[in-house]
């Protein structure tokens, strides 16, 4: 063929062609580089599609017309971590314990519910010791032990409020979907001994252990119980210097996905109990109190 007999609507549609192949062989060369790249460079931009709907509003002779926009919006990720760690950042405490050379810090803890329930490393607190927190706003409070069973990683304190004070209004976290985890997802480590530190790194790993499901009473006699994986821990590869005491493990999205405790801890420095526990370990102490006050109800 020789191109410089081409007509100039030949050389138009030529051009168009050679532009339709390059871009197609682009897009299979993008394509086969993101699958092959590690979950963390995928992870650094997240795109939002935000709707805008606007209503036309019609004159004498015309009817009325909605039409919807759609605008998308290019996010990093390091804006959705400093929001992430910005939020979180609230919902942590500082624990003290009051000795008689005055409050020593010894860890972190963080805000359940807005009232002052506060989960906790069991590891830090001690049967009939004193302890003091310190919220993000500086505000000192006492507290109170609620839950800190030998079988239990974590320990539940509570915020004591002075008569005729006006009760706290904590931060609180979102609990992260322990399911939807998956091996190097991107996770933030925070904690504070004086001063907010954050780590960041992978999710390298979990412990699991097998359990087997209780037969209800009326299943058949040949009928087996089934066994199921329970996770104990989620594991991050990060270093002991990089981890506080009560401190917690959130991914980008700022959902809490577990808590740094002994147990964790002597699993693997930078390992953490998965926040379910948390969550279950609340929703027990919840019920329980409100059976205790039904019975003191129906017994005065």
């Amino acid at each position: 063929m020789d191109i410089e007999r081409l007509t100039k609507a030949q050389i138009v549609m030529l051009t168009l062609l050679v532009s339709f192949v390059t871009s197609i062989a682009t897009g299979i060369v993008t394509i086969t580089l993101l699958d092959q790249a590690p979950p963390v460079v995928t992870q650094t931009i997240n795109r939002v599609v935000e709707r805008t709907v606007e209503r036309v509003v019609p004159g004498e002779t015309q009817s009325a017309s909605v039409i919807t926009k759609e605008v998308t919006k290019v996010i990093k990720e390091d804006d959705i971590l400093t929001e992430s760690i910005a939020t979180n950042a609230k919902a942590l405490v500082s624990i003290y314990k009051v000795t008689e050379d005055g409050p020593v810090m010894i860890g972190n803890g963080v805000a359940l519910t807005q009232e002052g329930i506060i989960a906790t490393d069991s590891g830090i607190i001690v049967e009939g010791g004193t302890y003091t927190v310190r919220t993000a706003g500086g505000v000192e409070y006492q507290t109170t032990v609620l839950d800190n069973a030998a079988a239990h990683s974590i320990a539940l304190i509570e915020i004591v409020v002075p008569e005729g004070e006006k009760a706290p209004s904590l931060q609180t976290i979102t609990y992260a979907d322990i399911n939807a985890l998956k091996l190097g997802q991107t996770v933030i480590a925070l904690g504070s001994l004086g001063q907010l530190s954050v780590a960041t790194g992978i999710i390298s790993g979990f412990d699991e252990v097998e359990q087997k499901v209780p037969l209800p009473e009326d299943a058949p006699k040949d009928e087996k119980p089934k066994t199921v994986s329970v996770l104990e821990g989620v594991n991050t590869g990060m270093t002991a210097s990089e981890i506080v005491k009560g401190g917690i493990l959130i991914n980008i999205y700022g959902e809490v996905i577990g808590i740094s405790t002994f147990e964790s801890r002597a699993r693997s420095a930078g390992s953490f109990t998965p926040i379910r526990v948390v969550k279950t370990q609340l929703q027990e102490l919840t019920a329980a109190t409100e059976e205790a006050a039904a019975t003191s109800s129906a017994n005065e």
